[in-house]
């Protein structure tokens, strides 16, 4: 089962004056924060020393101070995440101010996320009506990465307020987003990334993944958009479902591709006019199992013309049937009598012959119990 989910997603455009902090490599930091993983995950007087060796205790104070300031340890010294990704990348964020052009973009799968910055010159030709205050800012201490030229991360460190509020001045943002994001339920993965422009120039956006539990949505799906459609079966990860309606492919395969108008995911938004592919399909009830295998089992004999002795029929009968989603019904092959004589195949004199004449014709007849209707155990095959 797979889905692709994909929506718009706003971007705004504004100028602020902001503090931010551009990463540049520091290898010296990067290789301060992995000691400071042996130390109990922290920035102490012993890890400053260890990894800059000839560093003076009060040398020492303000090393931890300088990483307190940037963000890599907190007050009392112990690494924050900015300080884990630099012990990863050996780049460490350097903090400027000014202002800048931000690109905005919000969705709960986004969060608030600048796709890009762009540094301004300070004028003061906006005027006052043009400056209003910031209702949502982006996310502030998180590390973001341009869409624009990927190699460039930044972090916004502060955003300065004047009576409670950030001031900005809106600009065109000039930008298109969408948000695509795949879920394979049979592998449980799940990735997403964005495409789209700023300013004439292609998004850039390497996949990103989120912590989601699949065949828990599917569940949740099938009290919601997948009810109309059958029973999702939460054990047996498969929807079942009522035999009219079914292609031959659908019968087959024992997969069918839904639309759903609308899904959600808890905490990541909707989605509208969604296609699941490969939905896992069973039969609804015992009626439908017994309609679904008839009608595979006529297929075969029609598309493989050949004679086929009672022994025969009924191993067809169940190679069809068994480790298929028909077996927990166990559905009957109607005995030898009903189908040269009843209402099966007596009018497809090549189905019909190719079933009578074995029989009629067998050097030792078929036993009484061979030629009735045989139900076979869902587990074994085995006549039950």
């Amino acid at each position: 089962m797979r889905v692709v989910l994909s929506c718009e997603v706003p971007v705004e455009r504004f100028a602020v004056f902001a503090e931010m902090a551009w990463f540049e490599s520091r290898p010296e930091l990067g290789w301060l924060c992995r000691t400071a993983r042996g130390d109990g995950d922290r920035i102490s007087s012993d890890a400053v020393r260890a990894a800059l060796p000839g560093v003076s205790e009060a040398g020492a104070a303000n090393v931890i101070q300088w990483c307190t300031t940037l963000g890599l340890c907190d007050a009392g010294g112990a690494l924050t995440c900015l300080g884990e990704d630099v012990a990863e990348t050996d780049e460490a964020p350097v903090p400027e101010q000014g202002v800048y052009g931000f690109w905005l973009a919000q969705h709960p799968v986004l969060g608030r996320r600048l796709l890009e910055v762009q540094r301004l010159a300070s004028r003061r030709d906006a005027r006052f009506e043009d400056v209003e205050p910031l209702e949502v800012g982006p996310d502030c201490a998180v590390v973001f990465r341009s869409v624009l030229n990927p190699k460039q991360r930044f972090v916004v460190r502060d955003l300065p307020t004047n009576n409670g509020h950030t001031a900005v001045v809106r600009l065109a943002a000039n930008a298109s987003c969408r948000l695509r994001w795949t879920l394979d339920f049979e592998t449980e993965q799940n990735a997403w990334q964005l495409d789209g422009s700023i300013d004439a120039q292609t998004i850039t956006h390497d996949a990103e993944h989120e912590d989601l539990d699949l065949w828990s949505l599917a569940a949740a799906w099938g009290t919601g958009p997948l009810a109309s459609m059958g029973r999702w079966d939460p054990h047996k990860r498969r929807l079942g479902v009522a035999f009219g309606g079914l292609g031959d492919d659908e019968q087959d395969r024992f997969i069918k591709t839904v639309e759903l108008p609308r899904v959600e995911i808890p905490g990541k938004g909707g989605y509208d006019d969604v296609t699941l592919e490969d939905v896992p399909i069973g039969p609804a009830t015992a009626i439908d199992a017994q309609r679904w295998a008839m009608a595979r089992f006529d297929r075969r004999l029609l598309a493989a013309p050949r004679y086929r002795s009672r022994d025969a029929i009924r191993e067809l009968f169940v190679a069809l049937t068994q480790g298929t989603a028909l077996a927990a019904h166990a559905p009957i092959l109607p005995s030898h009598e009903r189908c040269i004589g009843g209402d099966l195949y007596a009018r497809q004199p090549e189905v019909f012959w190719n079933l009578a004449a074995p029989v009629d014709l067998a050097p030792c007849p078929p036993t009484r119990e061979m030629l009735a209707e045989a139900r076979f155990d869902a587990s074994t095959g085995g006549e039950g």
